[in-house]
């Protein structure tokens, strides 16, 4: 799957449970504008659609956010390989508990928190996802080709108020922006959001 591509749209019929192999895509969401949030971003070895769906209808779309590789297995046979197989059932739904705890996380950090410690968290989370070290400093690396427009759809905010967030973490040490790449201070980030 290509980069900026969809897998999948809002509301299709679909015919195969999908597992992202390698990169990463986005599972988006539109809004009554037509303006998209970013609900997840996925990396290898996901599970991006829910295995066992009802009718067999998309919730939500999936976009390539890098190029990547994706096996595909159609409802029909992933049904009867989990009716033999108990560990693979039991896993896919801890799988979507794990999920439905993320939806959880996010509806409650979407209503109380100012942008500025939503954005401190979502940071903190792409860093304990992707993070490098560097052992020269305290700030990690996000190894995501991250851009101030994804930032603002995953936050659900505009992008030049997602901006003005991210010049007030940089003033605070929290974040550091460099060749357009993304390092964060966890700890400093950690206890921004946290207070």
């Amino acid at each position: 799957m290509k980069k900026n591509k969809a897998l999948y749209s809002d509301r299709q019929v679909l015919d195969y449970v999908y597992f992202l192999v390698s990169g990463n895509v986005s599972l988006v969401k539109s809004n009554e504008n037509g303006e998209n949030k970013v609900i997840f971003l996925l990396n290898s070895g996901a599970i991006i659609n829910e295995p066992l769906m009802r009718k067999n209808t998309s919730g939500i779309e999936c976009w390539g956010f890098e190029d990547a590789k994706i096996l595909r297995i159609s409802f029909k046979t992933f049904d009867k390989i989990m009716a033999k197989d108990y560990i693979l059932t039991r896993n896919c739904m801890l799988f979507m508990e794990k999920r439905i705890r993320r939806l959880y996380r996010q509806l409650k950090n979407s209503t109380s928190t100012n942008i500025e410690k939503k954005l401190a968290a979502k940071l903190y989370r792409l860093g304990t996802l992707y993070g490098i070290e560097n052992v020269q400093d305290k700030f990690i690396l996000i190894n995501l080709n991250l851009t101030v427009t994804y930032l603002a759809k995953m936050l659900g905010y505009q992008r030049e108020t997602v901006s003005r967030s991210i010049k007030l973490l940089s003033e605070k040490t929290i974040i550091l922006l460099k060749d357009r790449k993304f390092y964060i201070d966890m700890e400093k980030a950690r206890q921004f959001f946290k207070k």
